[in-house]
């Protein structure tokens, strides 16, 4: 096999990200995956967006990124969410075409010098590259679970990767389980649309690209319904028979993401649960059911759905199922997304303890910079959560780690006033140009780029809150130019109590900026540490 600088392994949303950002630093790209043809798939739902999220996908497009403009072009509806509040956390959703978003990512790749290569990667040691980006997603040592039926695979009729897992414990890594779900899929054609209403259209006209200027697709709506007592009762009867409960399942989910029986179970005061149905294109019949991820048995799928209003007759083309899969602890990784023990070995998406197809893509394009910056002997780029959400996602789970996987929302950036969706490009697009990743006909179009008539008037309503926030910033930015070794030795530091000595320990934080965030360590900690930062 021939050497490359930068190698890839897996080819949802992180790798491809990463691929496509290492190339464009000039660095020879190679990219490992199980399935070339499943390259840009959508596993679970079909849709890119949403609060938080959004902000995530402008600031991928504004470092060149793939992901915003292949959703654009795969779009078949776009709503604007929160549009009653401010710009500051309103969110962009887009249905997509799975087909279109994965001919869209290919097409992306292929103009790329990229060497796809089909296989497993069982030993990362052996591999011919200056660097390595880890983005298995569920399929490391993937288990599928519907009623009591396991399955080893990374998705649904796909096998998972089960020996990478044996080479990271080599290598020291601590291994986590997390879990995750989807839905049944429904064929639209035994739904009975009658009796249900389409979505309202609420679009502000804006699209996920700065490059995007018209919509590509026909449009093609979701019609909401909702769980009733039937539904609860049936899913209640068969609780005993949830992997969920029964103890087969040991992986820890997401919170905002449950299952419907966890929903069913954990929140019996509610009488109902939304429920949407979502096309996942515009020639086939296939309707994702968001809000019913599910590992209950098949035939209890069944039963639940048929009570549901609409889908009474409904037919199951597939049956939802849980999925467990092996994941890193995040804190042991540099704010670069490197390995804090081998600095070659970059880590993005699920295996950090993530959950949603933004939050991969994100920590991807980071992980393969930084890869091709490690391996060309270049500077990194490194995103603090001053600056960017990016930052704040990367801040979040290199300092705090993640017990749960980890999903995006607006609440978690303290400066999200000054981190909207409008002014990604404004932020972030001249700093990944220096460092090489924007390409200089994306940094000519930003340049010449106007800003339209609602970006203005934002600008004018944030004014005075973003005098504030700029104060608070600059705070910030001087706590975290005081620096923290890696190897500190917090028990030798006086005024540390034992737990937070241990908690420091375990976090490693780099500056006090991040020591602050860490639960555990109180103000008089803090005041120790700025004391020892402080020292000449």
């Amino acid at each position: 096999m021939k050497k490359y600088d930068v190698i890839i392994i897996g080819g949802g949303h992180a790798g491809v990200e990463a691929a496509t950002a290492a190339a464009r630093m000039g660095a020879r790209t190679a990219i490992f995956t199980l399935s070339r043809a499943n390259l840009g798939e959508l596993s679970c739902n079909p849709s890119i967006g949403g609060i938080g999220k959004t902000h995530l996908v402008r600031e991928i497009d504004a470092l060149d990124g793939v992901m915003a403009l292949a959703a654009d072009k795969a779009s078949i509806g776009y709503r604007t969410l929160n549009s009653s509040k401010g710009a500051a956390v309103q969110g962009l959703r887009a249905q997509l075409d799975r087909a279109l978003y994965k001919k869209a990512v290919g097409d992306t790749i292929a103009k790329y010098d990229i060497d796809v290569i089909e296989g497993e990667v069982t030993d990362i040691e052996n591999l011919p590259a200056r660097a390595i980006v880890i983005t298995t997603g569920t399929f490391l040592n993937g288990l599928l679970h519907t009623g009591k039926e396991q399955t080893v695979g990374g998705r649904i009729d796909e096998p998972a990767a089960t020996k990478l897992s044996k080479s990271l414990a080599r290598l020291g890594f601590k291994l986590k389980r997390l879990k995750t779900g989807t839905p049944a899929r429904l064929d639209a054609n035994s739904i009975n649309w009658n009796v249900l209403e389409p979505q309202e259209d609420d679009w502000n006209g804006e699209f996920f690209s700065y490059a995007t200027k018209k919509v590509f697709n026909k449009t093609r709506p979701c019609f909401p319904t909702a769980t009733n007592a039937r539904t609860h009762e049936i899913i209640h009867h068969a609780a005993p028979t949830a992997p969920l409960f029964s103890g087969q399942i040991t992986g820890i989910g997401a919170r905002y993401c449950p299952s419907i029986e966890d929903k069913v179970i954990r929140f019996p005061h509610h009488a109902t649960h939304h429920v949407f149905l979502e096309p996942e294109g515009l020639k086939n019949d296939v309707i994702y059911p968001n809000g019913l991820s599910t590992s209950l048995p098949k035939d209890v799928q069944e039963e639940f759905l048929h009570s549901i209003k609409g889908l009474e007759k409904v037919k199951v083309l597939r049956h939802g199922y849980a999925v467990e899969y092996d994941a890193i602890d995040a804190r042991e990784l540099l704010p670069t997304l490197a390995s804090r023990f081998h600095p070659y070995l970059f880590f993005a998406g699920q295996i950090n303890g993530t959950s949603g197809y933004e939050e991969a893509a994100a920590q991807g394009i980071i992980a393969g910079v930084n890869a091709a910056t490690y391996a060309l002997g270049k500077a990194p780029l490194i995103l603090d959560r001053t600056e960017a959400f990016i930052g704040v996602l990367i801040d979040d789970i290199t300092t705090l780690g993640a017990d749960e996987p980890y999903r995006m929302f607006t609440a978690r950036s303290e400066y999200r006033l000054s981190l909207r969706p409008d002014n990604a490009d404004r932020r972030l697009t001249e700093k990944g140009a220096a460092a090489g990743v924007v390409r200089s006909a994306r940094l000519e179009a930003f340049k010449n780029r106007k800003p339209t008539a609602r970006e203005q008037e934002i600008e004018k309503n944030y004014k005075g809150y973003l005098k504030r926030q700029s104060a608070e910033i600059e705070l910030y930015k001087r706590e975290a130019a005081l620096t923290l070794p890696a190897t500190l030795d917090y028990k030798k530091i006086p005024g540390l109590t034992l737990e937070a000595a241990s908690k420091l320990s375990l976090a490693k934080p780099l500056s006090i900026a991040q020591a602050a965030k860490i639960p555990g360590v109180t103000p008089a900690a803090l005041v120790a540490l700025l004391k020892y930062a402080r020292k000449p």
